[in-house]
C-alpha cells in the first residue's frame, strides 16, 4: 500500500506546480505535491509577470499578498548603440483587471504560493524527495520517491501533473519530443540588492556591440542581463572586476551589492505531446522560451490555471475524463505562439550587425508616426492572446466572437455599493453571466434549461448607464459595470450571455437564444463524457 494516497500528485514546486496545488486544494481535491529541493527557491529567476498571471493569482485568493512583491505597470524602451528611443512599450489598459506588465521576484511569489497551500488540510507538501519511477497503470500512477536520507515513500493517485522543469522525469514517461533549439548565444544575470537607476521602464539596449537589458524590481532591487561574446570566459565574466566594468559601462550601480550572478543559454522548445491517460505536463516541462518576451513562466502559470479545473471537476465527477483531452489541444498553440513571438523580440533585442540594428530601428522610427501602428506596439497588441478554437469551447456564437477567449475583467459594483473586480464575484466554479441591459432576464429564461451540471447562481452585469429590473428573478445576483470595458467590446444594444470557465474562459456565448446556447453546452458535456472533448 502506498505511503501518501491522493487524487493529485504533482511533481515540481515552482510556479506552475504551486499555482496548480493551490487551485487543487481549493477546490477540495486531495494533492500531494512533491519536491526534490529541500525549499523553494532563494535566488531571482523569473523576473516578469503579466496580467493573466495576476488574474490567476487572484483566482488563488493569493493576490493581495502576491502584490506587495510586485512593481506593477511598466513599460519597455528600446534604445540604439547611441543611445536614441526608437520604441516605447507602455500598455495602458487594464483589459483583466491588472498592468500587462508588472515586475516581480520568483522567491518571493514561490514562498508566497508556498505559505497559501497551508490553508488546506487536503495538500500534502512532500519537499527534500526525489522522484525514482513513475508507475502508470489503468486506474492510476504511482509515483516512488527518495527523501533526503535515502528513505523509499510512495504516492498513489488518480492522475499525475509533471510540473519538473527542463529535465522533466515526466516528459520522459510520456515519451515526448522536445522539438526546438537550444541558443549558442550565452547571457550574464546579474541581481543586485539594490539601484541608484531611476528610470522606472525596463531599458533594453539594441547594441550590436554588446545588447543589454535592465530592469527595476520590487522592493528596490534591479536585474542586468549582458550579452556576451565567444570569446569571452565564464569565469572571468563572473569576476567582481568583469561585472563592475560592465554596470559602470552601462549605468550608475557599479557600487550596488550583487546578490546573483550566473550565465545562461536559452532554448525555445515544446514537447510534442503533452499527456499520456493519466500524466500531464506542465510549465518549463511541457515548454521553453527564450525570456526576450518574458512569458516563460507566465506561459507555465497558464498551463496550471487550465490543468487545475479540469483535473478538479473530473476527480469530483461532474465532467468526464474526456475533458483532458482539451487541455494540450488548448494550450500548446498557444504556448508555441508566445515561444515565436520571444524569438522574433529576441532578432530586435540582438540585431545581427549594425546595417541589421539600422534597418530594425529605422522601420519602427518610421512607423511610430503613424498613430495606430505607434499604439499596436505601446499597447502590447502583438502578444498573441489566447483563443481556444478546440477543447472545452463552443464557438458557434456568430458575430460575438468571444468563445474560446479570456472574459474582460471590469470593476464592478455591487448592491450593496462595493466596488470589486469581477472575479471575486463570480467564485472559482462556472458561472453563466449576462451582460446588458436585459441580462437578468436573459438569464431567468436561460437557466430554465438544463445544462448538465452546477454552475453557480447566475450572475447580471449592467452597463454603468442601467437600473436593475425589479420585476426579475430575485435570486440573480446583479452588478453595476464601472469602468465600461464591457460596454466598449460588446455589440451595442444587445444582451450576451456567456458560461464563464473557472480559468475565466467564455466556453459558450450567445446573443439572445439560451435554448439553443444550453443545447450546445449539454453537447460540449456529453461529448466529454463519451471521451472525446477535442472537437
Amino acid at each position: 500500500m502506498a505511503d501518501y494516497q491522493c487524487d493529485i500528485a504533482v511533481l515540481g514546486a515552482g510556479p506552475t506546480g504551486l499555482t496548480i496545488a493551490n487551485l487543487l486544494g481549493q477546490a477540495g481535491v486531495r494533492v500531494v505535491l512533491i519536491e526534490r529541493n529541500a525549499s523553494t527557491v532563494t535566488e531571482p529567476r523569473a523576473v516578469s509577470i503579466d496580467d493573466e498571471s495576476l488574474r490567476s493569482m487572484q483566482a488563488t485568493g493569493l493576490v493581495g499578498e502576491v502584490l506587495k512583491d510586485v512593481a506593477q505597470d511598466y513599460g519597455s524602451y528600446y534604445y540604439s548603440a547611441r543611445g536614441t528611443r526608437f520604441l516605447a512599450v507602455a500598455p495602458s489598459s487594464r483589459d483583466y483587471g491588472f498592468p500587462k506588465r508588472n515586475a516581480f521576484s520568483q522567491p518571493l511569489l514561490e514562498a508566497t504560493l508556498r505559505r497559501g497551500l497551508e490553508r488546506y488540510s487536503n495538500v500534502e507538501t512532500l519537499f527534500s524527495h526525489s522522484c525514482e519511477e513513475i508507475d502508470e497503470r489503468a486506474d492510476g500512477v504511482v509515483l516512488s520517491l527518495k527523501d533526503a536520507d535515502g528513505r523509499d515513500a510512495a504516492v498513489q493517485a488518480a492522475y499525475m501533473v509533471g510540473s519538473d522543469g527542463a529535465r522533466s522525469m515526466a516528459r520522459r514517461h510520456v515519451g515526448a519530443t522536445f522539438d526546438g533549439s537550444t541558443y549558442k548565444q550565452r547571457w550574464l544575470i546579474v541581481d543586485l540588492a539594490s539601484t541608484r537607476e531611476r528610470l522606472r521602464q525596463t531599458r533594453i539596449m539594441c547594441d550590436p556591440a554588446r545588447p543589454f537589458i535592465t530592469l527595476p524590481g520590487p522592493r528596490g532591487i534591479r536585474r542586468y542581463e549582458f550579452l556576451l561574446h565567444d570569446h569571452e570566459n565564464d569565469g572571468s565574466m563572473t569576476s567582481d572586476e568583469a561585472i563592475h566594468g560592465l554596470l559602470s559601462a552601462h549605468g550608475p550601480d557599479a557600487d550596488q551589492p550583487v546578490v546573483r550572478r550566473q550565465i545562461y543559454t536559452f532554448h525555445a522548445r515544446i514537447a510534442d505531446r503533452w499527456n499520456t491517460d493519466r500524466v500531464y505536463l506542465a510549465g518549463d516541462a511541457a515548454h521553453l522560451s527564450p525570456p526576450f518576451a518574458g512569458q516563460g513562466m507566465n506561459s507555465g502559470v497558464r498551463d496550471a490555471h487550465n490543468i487545475a479545473w479540469k483535473l478538479a471537476s473530473v476527480v469530483k465527477g461532474e465532467i468526464g475524463p474526456g475533458l483532458l483531452k482539451s487541455y494540450q489541444a488548448e494550450r500548446r498553440p498557444h504556448a508555441a505562439a508566445l515561444i515565436k513571438l520571444a524569438v522574433r523580440s529576441g532578432g530586435v533585442m540582438v540585431p545581427s550587425s549594425r546595417l541589421n540594428a539600422w534597418l530594425v530601428q529605422t522601420a519602427f522610427r518610421v512607423s511610430s508616426l503613424i498613430p495606430s501602428v505607434q499604439a499596436y506596439f505601446a499597447q502590447m497588441k502583438y502578444k498573441p492572446r489566447p483563443h481556444y478554437t478546440k477543447g472545452f469551447v463552443s464557438t458557434d456564437d456568430g458575430e460575438l466572437s468571444i468563445a474560446g477567449r479570456m472574459v474582460l475583467q471590469p470593476l464592478v459594483e455591487t448592491a450593496d455599493g462595493r466596488h470589486v473586480l469581477l472575479d471575486d464575484l463570480v467564485g472559482p466554479g462556472f458561472r453563466l453571466v449576462a451582460f446588458g441591459d436585459a441580462a437578468q432576464r436573459l438569464l431567468d429564461e436561460a437557466r430554465r434549461h438544463c445544462l448538465g451540471f452546477h454552475v453557480g447562481r447566475p450572475l447580471a452585469i449592467l452597463p454603468s448607464t442601467t437600473l436593475p429590473d425589479r420585476e426579475a428573478a430575485a435570486d440573480i445576483e446583479v452588478v453595476r459595470e464601472l469602468d465600461g470595458l464591457m460596454g466598449k467590446t460588446m455589440p451595442q444594444g444587445r444582451t450576451v450571455l456567456m458560461l464563464i470557465r473557472p480559468d475565466r474562459y467564455v466556453a459558450a456565448a450567445t446573443a439572445g437564444l439560451p435554448e439553443e446556447f444550453a443545447d450546445r453546452i449539454r453537447q460540449m458535456v456529453a461529448a466529454c463524457n463519451g471521451g472525446d472533448a477535442a472537437t
